[in-house]
């Protein structure tokens, strides 16, 4: 490894300030420094933040600065609920061992694709596979008697795509699906490539028009997307930077595991944004790219339940759980924070911090407004009125 990428040219990195991590913690929630320019700047920090777009994804300014300041080159960085990865990517730019889990499918895809290590050839080589599996596979009268076309919580599936860009698409799930997630890089950097380009309103997309992040109900005309095009676009918009990321960096690690299933080496820092209390659902928000990455329509109607988000929509008891997990994988003296948010009738770091046990000591809190937070064309950003950060050391 040499020079951390994120002290490359074009890509602008925070110094830290020197302090004990109560004092860190305090200007750190006091100065905001994410909201300095350039990191306020809308899509701030590089293609691979937005390798696939993904509801609910943290802003990268605020994990690139969280990873900055409070962890230093060499250190094991965990974020044990990552989504598709915004901290441990910004932990592995910065010279850090990155380590990602997350229970999602399309999260644990996307993660695996900007951590871990891959050969170019091996790209071309599922590409090609790929290729010929979409030359010399059944018509989509066949394909649909196996998947259910109909499916769809903004409209069926069927409705989204060209026949023949659909054909195209049924073929591609199929073929990727017959190898578990994750799996190797190069299998998710074309999964989360296509992924990313399944749904939109710009030429890369496959569908009719959409929105880019969610799959809104689609309009427009039915037109032929030939899916290896747009796909081989996305990868060369893509693996030039994962190269650069691999020539300049530690190689990363990512997991699908529940959080509590965990068994991994112990890490120096825990970096992560759990679910908002009455946030969104990632499920409903990201259906498409979910389904895409192997979800059925029953696994709609029972995965849910198995994840955080839905968990303390009834009870913030499972966070006992995690402190107990977190406690186990974080060293001692190790920091772990917390990305918590506040809604009307929630404040999320007053259920948490009393279930954080004896194995942790708070050592600050900071809450930031969030009224001016960017939309991203979409009209309804959920109920959070504010941000919090927990800072707590492992006792």
């Amino acid at each position: 490894m040499s020079t951390p990428l994120a002290l490359l040219p074009d890509v602008e990195s925070a110094i830290s300030p020197r302090g004990s991590p109560e004092t860190l913690a305090r200007q750190f929630c006091e100065s905001v420094p994410h909201r300095a320019s350039p990191y306020n700047r809308r899509n701030w920090g590089g293609r691979l933040h937005s390798f696939c777009s993904y509801q609910g994804k943290l802003k990268p300014a605020i994990a690139h600065f969280l990873v900055a300041w409070f962890t230093k080159p060499g250190d094991r960085v965990l974020d044990p609920m990552a989504g598709v990865g915004t901290i441990p990517l910004e932990a592995r730019r910065q010279g850090r061992t990155a380590i990602a889990n997350d229970m999602s499918p399309l999260a644990a895809s996307v993660a695996t694709a900007k951590l871990e290590p891959f050969e170019p050839k091996d790209v071309v080589s599922v590409f090609d596979e790929l290729a010929r599996a979409i030359e010399g596979g059944p018509s989509l009268k066949q394909l649909a008697e196996a998947v259910d076309v109909e499916f769809g919580l903004n409209g069926a599936i069927g409705d989204y795509f060209h026949p023949d860009t659909l054909r195209e698409i049924l073929i591609a799930r199929a073929f990727l699906l017959a190898t578990p997630i994750p799996s190797t890089a190069a299998t998710e950097i074309v999964r989360s490539s296509l992924m990313h380009i399944l749904h939109g309103n710009r030429p890369y997309a496959l569908s009719r028009r959409s929105h880019p992040v969610t799959p809104f109900a689609p309009a427009g005309e039915f037109r032929y997307r030939p899916l290896l095009a747009h796909l081989e676009t996305r990868l060369g918009q893509v693996v030039p930077h994962l190269l650069l990321l691999q020539d300049h960096s530690l190689p990363g690690e990512a997991y699908a595991q529940d959080f509590r299933k965990l068994a991994i080496d112990q890490v120096d820092a825990v970096i992560t944004s759990p679910p908002f209390a009455k946030s969104l659902r990632f499920w409903s928000m990201n259906w498409m790219r979910l389904w895409f990455a192997g979800w059925d329509p029953a696994d709609f109607r029972s995965m849910p339940a198995h994840f955080l988000e839905s968990q303390q929509r009834v009870s913030f008891e499972p966070y006992g759980e995690f402190a107990d997990a977190m406690g186990r994988l974080l060293k001692p003296g190790g920091l772990m924070i917390m990305h918590l948010g506040e809604t009307a009738g929630t404040r999320m770091v007053d259920e948490i911090v009393p279930r954080l046990g004896d194995a942790f000591e708070v050592l600050h809190l900071g809450r930031e407004g969030v009224e001016d937070t960017e939309s991203h064309g979409l009209t309804d950003k959920g109920a959070t009125l504010a941000h919090w950060y927990l800072f707590a050391a492992r006792r």
